[in-house]
């Protein structure tokens, strides 16, 4: 089995209590200008954490993830935070909505938003999705998703381009004779339904599409890579005593867990896709990666620029964080300087910044500990963020358009056994 991190890769759920793998304090920057907290979620006698985050506009950005009590067996309640240009509202869902919501059991949420009022939350974990269209909440599941199904679909990268364009990528598990299989999977809904898309397979069969990057609608690209998602992330959160008694009262949730934990996977290079609507999804033209290459974040810019990020061996028998970038022409492909230690460090999270850079979130999948990174130019530079004396993690990145401004969430450590949610943000407050 290879290990792969994943959305939830840095979150650590231990006891009764959901807390923060320890990490070193940062010393602060100037509080208006560098990466600072924006907003905090609390909730009494409970753990916060945050796993998604979207912007259509800088007055529209929509956050997720979900609280859990600190003690008994409550299920994890999904929590929702709007941006409305001047704060983040806490969103009330219809009372039937919200408890088919709770009981899809969302603890790995990814958000797109193309408007204020086309909004997509999606629950890795189960591959059911909540959706906002006007004024009306709905759940549902993308193709092949179904609780009914023999399958499951774990949803690991979601693009929203527009109330009739919207994309889901990840894996499809089935179980066959105790073996499970994965294959890539992608989804995409042009407004009325849903509909499977057939992706090219890899040589090696099976795995997943791990990463994705959107140039524009008509521009996409994704890595599709051997390794399951059968990795530390959803498993980690899905065994902890503080959700261990929602799953196991999901059927849904508990075969989809089963089917993690079943998925083997064999050491080969990601293969990099491109989708254009007259071509489809074809191979790129270029494969730069490695089979010791592991690929679980993207990001684009407008120009052309494709990055992707996550993780590679290194000399100290570890793993070192991995960028890589296609100019247009060709890839370039590094690992973050200074960085080629025996601990296993991986991007989680990117976003560009606005101004032709790019921001890098990587983490040690071990102990949690995690460094903000940004290029501008040539040159990769750490940066400090200013979140105050308390352990942090960031696990995702959203720009907000048409400004240089980038949300990031995620959890933020109060005490030694309780965690808040955590809502940071570099540059002006979007507005």
């Amino acid at each position: 089995m290879i290990k792969r991190a994943s959305l939830g890769a840095a979150i650590v759920l231990t006891g009764s209590a959901l807390t923060l793998a320890a990490v070193g304090l940062m010393p602060a920057q100037a509080a208006t200008t560098g990466w600072r907290t924006n907003a905090t979620v609390a909730v009494r006698g409970s753990g916060t954490i945050l796993t998604g985050v979207a912007a259509s506009s800088a007055s529209n950005a929509w956050a997720a993830g979900f609280t859990a009590k600190l003690k008994g067996t409550t299920p994890p309640r999904p929590i929702i935070r709007h941006w409305t240009g001047r704060t983040w509202r806490p969103v009330t869902l219809p009372a039937k909505t919200a408890k088919a919501w709770a009981n899809q059991i969302p603890i790995l949420t990814l958000v797109g938003a193309s408007s204020a009022r086309s909004v997509w939350f999606f629950n890795s974990l189960l591959g059911s999705y909540l959706r906002l269209n006007g004024s009306r909440w709905s759940i549902g599941h993308p193709p092949g998703a179904s609780e009914n199904s023999a399958a499951s679909v774990m949803i690991n990268a979601v693009k929203v381009f527009s109330r009739t364009n919207v994309w889901a990528f990840g894996e499809r598990i089935t179980v066959s004779a105790g073996q499970a299989l994965s294959v890539p999977y992608a989804a995409h809904f042009n407004g009325s339904k849903w509909s499977r898309v057939t992706v090219p397979a890899l040589p090696s069969g099976g795995g997943a599409i791990t990463a994705v990057a959107a140039v524009s609608s008509n521009d996409i690209w994704a890595v599709e890579s051997s390794l399951s998602s059968a990795g530390p992330g959803p498993l980690a959160v899905a065994n902890s005593a503080v959700t261990k008694s929602a799953v196991a009262a999901s059927p849904a949730a508990r075969s989809a867990v089963a089917r993690l934990r079943a998925a083997t996977t064999t050491a080969a290079a990601p293969v990099v896709l491109q989708w254009t609507p007259s071509a489809g999804w074809q191979d790129a033209a270029q494969q730069p990666f490695t089979a010791s290459d592991q690929l679980t974040s993207g990001v684009a810019e407008p120009g052309g620029q494709v990055w992707f990020g996550g993780s590679a061996s290194n000399t100290a028998n570890g793993t070192s964080p991995l960028t890589s970038e296609w100019d247009g022409t060709s890839w370039s492909v590094a690992d973050l300087p200074g960085t080629a230690t025996s601990a296993d460090v991986q991007v989680v999270a990117m976003a560009p910044d606005g101004t032709g850079g790019v921001w890098a979130v990587p983490v040690n999948i071990n102990t949690g500990k995690e460094r903000i990174w940004h290029r501008h130019g040539a040159t990769w530079s750490q940066v400090n963020p200013a979140f105050g004396k308390h352990p942090w993690e960031l696990i995702a990145l959203a720009l907000a358009p048409r400004t240089h401004s980038v949300w990031g969430v995620g959890g933020v450590q109060v005490s030694k056994s309780s965690v808040n949610g955590l809502i940071a943000v570099d540059g002006r407050i979007p507005r």
